[in-house]
């Protein structure tokens, strides 16, 4: 696997905590049942199953074509805009990196259905968590 330089990972991470904020409205807005929801979410491990792609979640989630934003070794990143709602999606090449991703996300706050090796972010828990039926993962969701 191709390493990339330091000056790439965080112009990566940069970019996707940008997009992440203009998605979520800089972490406000949370619903009523968000902290209901993320002491659920927070106590179910995530599914510990085989890692899905990008196209997987976003075929799972109901998202004919993600907007892919970001495409590297590390992560790719898509922002979906279904009838449902507006989320994102992120699938990473590590544990290690989507720890250290979202490490840095929650600075901004947000909410965030977890799996294996990958993150769906929104601003609207109860999608998220309607989302677990079907991908699987753990709903955190933290304020800024």
């Amino acid at each position: 696997m191709r390493r990339l330089s330091l000056t790439t990972r965080a112009t990566g991470l940069v970019g996707s905590v940008f997009a992440l904020t203009l998605l979520t409205g800089c972490g406000g807005g949370a619903s009523p049942e968000a902290p209901a929801l993320a002491a659920a979410g927070a106590a179910a491990p995530a599914d510990a199953g085989q890692p899905l792609t990008l196209k997987e979640l976003a075929g799972r989630t109901g998202c004919a074509k993600p907007q892919i934003q970001t495409d590297s070794d590390e992560l790719r990143q898509g922002v979906c805009k279904t009838d449902k709602g507006q989320y994102a999606l992120v699938t990473f090449s590590t544990d290690q990196g989507k720890r250290d991703w979202l490490t840095e996300a929650k600075e901004w706050g947000g909410n965030y259905l977890v799996g294996n090796k990958w993150v769906i972010s929104g601003n609207d828990p109860a999608l998220l968590q309607s989302f677990s039926q079907e991908v699987g993962g753990s709903l955190e969701t933290t304020a800024p």
